[in-house]
């Protein structure tokens, strides 16, 4: 009886141990996570290390015209009501990514009346296309 019971701890155990993504954190003698980036750092040369640095300003780093036009969206999707900013994600994960460009240049030219016309035409087009299909 006991050694059934100490069965069933170990495999509920090891299934513990093994059922995450990323179990090497459950496990007692995994090494800390900064301890591996602070090791992998240290293993990069010195220009390596630059230009990894570069890299990630440049990333980080948005032309001015182009941080503009990202407010300007992001303000107007989030002046959108609740439910209209979600068809408009359940409608964004369905486009491709030349009709997600497509969209956002005649969005870009639009006038704001314009835009609300353009949001609906392709709400209609991809959601009306999921409940025909049902």
């Amino acid at each position: 009886m006991v050694a059934k019971k100490l069965v069933i701890a170990f495999c509920a155990f090891s299934f513990l141990q093994t059922s995450f993504a990323g179990f090497d954190r459950f496990w007692l003698f995994s090494k800390n996570a900064d301890t591996q980036v602070n090791e992998t750092w240290g293993s990069l040369s010195d220009s390596e290390q630059s230009a990894l640095i570069k890299r990630y300003q440049s990333l980080k780093e948005i032309p001015t015209e182009q941080s503009v036009s990202l407010q300007q969206r992001m303000d107007w999707f989030t002046q959108l009501p609740e439910t209209e900013k979600q068809k408009m994600r359940e409608t964004w994960q369905k486009m491709s990514s030349q009709e997600r460009k497509d969209l956002a240049h005649r969005l870009q030219k639009a006038t704001p009346n314009e835009r609300s016309t353009i949001r609906e035409e392709y709400v209609n087009k991809y959601l009306n296309v999921e409940t025909s299909e049902h």
